[in-house]
């Protein structure tokens, strides 16, 4: 009788644990998306995102939701064509001059694509979207009247922008964003196109951040600051041919206070280039939400367990 009563609870464990575990893996729900004129909302269990398109250059913010104290920000500030004095593939402030005027990213103009999303059941397990836009550039520092000396054949451009952005619940803790810039003319085939970006931190709520995020470092591909992080690529595309990108940075001031980062890269031609660097949130409790769910649904099947042994003693 004893052998049968084992059996039968040793049964109904596996029974449980097999119920128990579906269970509380589905708590996790996927991908919340949500868009509203021009801001687009991203949601996980380890991070929230707000991307903003509309009326303003392009601006992510994002934040842990299980340690929401402190909003992260990149804002785009603008590209600009520079020269690479001693040739190390980086745009070193205060060494390499810029060429002409910088090409600030547009405030208005941007188009949303729409969400394409990849689902499983009632989850969005991926989603991909973008904002782009076409905009003329006049490089000639002071514009058409303005004097640019020796800069040759300057003249005004139009410049294609396109930030995708791609998401998946493989990595639930991070977003990729591919930058596209088409139609720029070079005035010098030995230039870099820079690309910069701010980076800074606020109080949690906030609209913009003014302050450098604490804890900045530089470490291999990877700018970390506290638990969040721009990891980037050093290569990018230009119809299908690899292209050297090195990063830099400094600190910035007024309109571009903060850590300014700096991607340099070197000329592509007349190509198209495509370009792909992460942003994300390492868990402040080391643990993803549905990991923990998981542990605690793992521990109330081990005590109905013990309650049945119990009981099937007496």
């Amino acid at each position: 009788m004893t052998f049968n009563k084992n059996y039968a609870i040793a049964a109904f464990a596996v029974l449980l644990l097999g119920l128990g575990v579906p269970m509380v893996a589905a708590q996790s729900s996927g991908i919340y998306n949500h868009e509203s004129a021009g801001m687009v909302t991203l949601t996980t269990d380890v991070i929230d995102i707000r991307i903003t398109g509309a009326n303003t250059a392009p601006h992510f913010q994002w934040w842990d939701p299980n340690s929401a104290d402190v909003d992260y920000h990149v804002k785009f500030v603008k590209m600009f064509e520079a020269n690479d004095t001693n040739a190390n593939g980086a745009f070193d402030h205060g060494e390499d001059i810029m060429i002409g005027a910088p090409f600030a990213l547009p405030t208005t103009g941007w188009d949303f694509s729409g969400f394409d999303t990849e689902t499983e059941g009632t989850n969005v397990t991926a989603i991909h979207f973008n904002f782009t836009t076409t905009e003329t550039y006049d490089p000639r520092p002071g514009g058409s009247s303005g004097d640019y000396g020796s800069l040759p054949n300057m003249t005004e451009f139009d410049v294609y922008m396109e930030i995708r952005v791609h998401m998946d619940m493989e990595n639930p803790g991070e977003f990729k964003f591919d930058v596209i810039v088409d139609g720029w003319e070079w005035t010098y085939d030995e230039s870099l196109l820079v690309l910069q970006f701010t980076v800074t931190q606020s109080n949690h709520g906030q609209s913009g951040g003014t302050d450098a995020p604490a804890g900045f470092q530089h470490t291999g591909t990877k700018f970390s600051f506290n638990n969040g992080y721009i990891e980037y690529e050093e290569t990018a595309l230009a119809a299908q041919n690899t292209l050297e990108v090195k990063a830099s940075y400094g600190e910035g001031t007024g309109l571009e206070a903060g850590e300014s980062i700096y991607l340099a890269f070197e000329n592509f031609g007349n190509e198209t280039l495509v370009y792909d660097p992460v942003i994300g949130i390492v868990p402040a409790d080391g643990f993803p939400l549905d990991t923990i769910l998981l542990l605690v649904g793992g521990a109330i099947v081990v005590v109905v367990i013990l309650v049945l042994v119990i009981k099937m003693r007496k």
